[in-house]
């Protein structure tokens, strides 16, 4: 029997999110709630789930606190989604991932896009806090955190 035990896991904000948010179709239904569908039947079409997995991933979404859900009809009662702070924090990821799909899985076809009230279309990109500066993955360095991992190009 071996003495050894088990790597510890590097502590990784991103495991986290994805524990959160990567389910098959929550990012799909965060994205139709920033389209503005609230209403179960506009998601559920939109994402093409069936009632059941629809409910199941909003409760989740709602537990996880990125979906609140809110009663806009007393007589017959009906509620509609909206998302919570941190739900709306998710518009640059999915605005990322939506560009890097239409780059490299739809050949450069468009979809939906999102806009700014200037009339721009938003694109993405990461840049430095301190300068400005666009941020290339050659410039990077990783530092601090439990298990720094090394970056190499």
């Amino acid at each position: 029997m071996s003495t050894e035990s088990a790597p510890t896991p590097r502590v990784c904000s991103v495991t986290d999110a994805v524990a959160v948010v990567g389910e098959r179709h929550s990012l799909p239904i965060v994205r139709e709630l920033l389209y503005g569908n609230r209403r179960f039947s506009e998601i559920a079409d939109a994402v093409g789930l069936s009632r059941t997995l629809l409910s199941t991933r909003l409760r989740r979404l709602e537990t996880a606190g990125v979906v609140e859900r809110r009663r806009y009809s007393e007589h017959p009662p009906r509620d509609e989604y909206v998302l919570t702070e941190a739900g709306r924090a998710l518009l640059p990821v999915l605005a990322a991932l939506k560009e890097w799909g239409d780059t490299y899985c739809r050949d450069g076809i468009a979809t939906a896009e999102f806009q700014h009230r200037c009339g721009a279309v938003l694109h993405t990109r990461a840049d430095c806090a301190a300068c400005g500066e666009e941020i290339r993955f050659e410039d990077l360095t990783v530092v601090g955190g439990t298990h720094p991992p090394q970056i190499r190009p």
